[in-house]
């Protein structure tokens, strides 16, 4: 039996963020272990062209929009012409239609699921695959079948942080103190990811910690919103709000605590473990996802989501104890070497696809 497989990768992105890079990265390793990988998306967003980087056969279809009926039988079609032997979707657009191209073209599919997002989607999948065991929950309560449903979490590449700058030489480019205290936020600006809460939550800290700073990091449309509200709590001037950095790990390595104080749909919290990786003690709400990604008490701390009180209390605990932080940031980074390695999470895929595409 020949193991080597073909692969449809199928993905309606929105921009080149958390799904995206984990669908790219499944591209190129199963293409290094010899599958066959066609990737369709969409040709907005930049993929197109960081996959024609990695060597990555791409195809950019109108597969995209809940009201694009023609999208299974394009999907259908494309894959029976590259003898696909397994269709992997990400996001909800290329799941729905992949599903039922899966269904006309007579080939498993694979749904992989990145948030909290709706059920109904994902439902004529074969199988499906979540990012954490806090998603699995959530659809399965939708009505999912439990042994329908895997967990695979998403992994990282810790050689992803070769080259980073260091801490003190990231603080310089960003003009920081060397023993400043910085907190911050790398997310897309939106109300779900709770920056406003952190915000919040440093004005609560301005004068116990006069040279505190709170670095954001990201787009979004929460930008001109999170500018006044800092005028308005009368932090303005230690709130930097970065917009996009290609070189965000670097920004996150000038921090003294990484944060993601979601209120609503984290799958996982990607961010939080490639801060664990740089060995930065890490604060996150109390939610599914979130709470798989930080052992609360061992590589970080967890809160109540939308308590800035209490982010607050947890963010002094870790800026007035040097020791500690040391310790939750070096538990962090052997814990995310265990847990969310990306040789872990390819090696966890190509199984799946293998049992799809030999089933019975």
């Amino acid at each position: 039996m020949n193991d080597k497989l073909s692969i449809l990768q199928v993905i309606t992105q929105r921009r080149y963020s958390g799904a995206e890079r984990i669908c790219l990265t499944l591209c190129a390793d199963m293409q290094r272990r010899g599958h066959r990988v066609l990737l369709l998306c969409k040709p907005d967003g930049g993929m197109p062209d960081e996959a024609k980087k990695l060597g990555i056969a791409v195809q950019t279809p109108a597969i995209s929009g809940k009201l694009n009926l023609l999208a299974p039988f394009t999907i259908a079609r494309i894959a029976k012409e590259f003898g696909a032997d397994v269709i992997h979707t990400h996001l909800s657009s290329a799941s729905l239609w992949g599903g039922l191209a899966g269904h006309l073209a007579h080939i498993p599919t694979l749904a992989h699921v990145h948030a909290l997002n709706t059920w109904l989607y994902y439902r004529f999948s074969t199988l499906s695959v979540t990012c954490s065991a806090g998603v699995k929950q959530h659809i399965v309560n939708q009505g999912a079948a439990e042994a329908r449903v895997r967990v695979v979490y998403n992994g990282i590449e810790a050689t992803r942080l070769d080259g980073v700058i260091s801490s003190s030489d990231a603080r310089r480019m960003l003009g920081l103190l060397p023993d400043q205290p910085v907190v911050g936020c790398v997310a897309h600006l939106s109300a779900k990811k709770g920056q406003e809460h952190l915000l919040q939550a440093v004005a609560l800290l301005k004068e116990r910690f006069p040279q505190l700073v709170c670095l954001l990091a990201g787009e979004g449309e929460m930008y001109d919103t999170l500018r006044r509200m800092a005028a308005e709590l009368d932090i303005a001037d230690r709130v930097c709000l970065l917009g996009f950095r290609s070189d965000v790990i670097s920004v996150m390595n000038a921090m003294d605590i990484v944060v993601l104080p979601s209120v609503a749909k984290e799958g996982l919290g990607l961010v939080l473990v490639e801060a664990a990786l740089l060995q930065k003690p890490t604060i996150g709400s109390n939610a599914p996802g979130i709470d798989e990604a930080i052992a609360d008490g061992v590589t970080g701390l967890l809160t109540p989501p939308g308590d800035a009180t209490a982010l607050a209390e947890k963010l002094a605990l870790l800026l007035e104890n040097a020791e500690l932080r040391q310790q939750l940031g070096k538990a962090g980074r052997t814990r995310a070497l265990e847990l969310f390695s990306m040789q872990g999470m390819c090696n966890r895929m190509e199984s799946i696809y293998h049992e799809l595409a030999f089933r019975g």
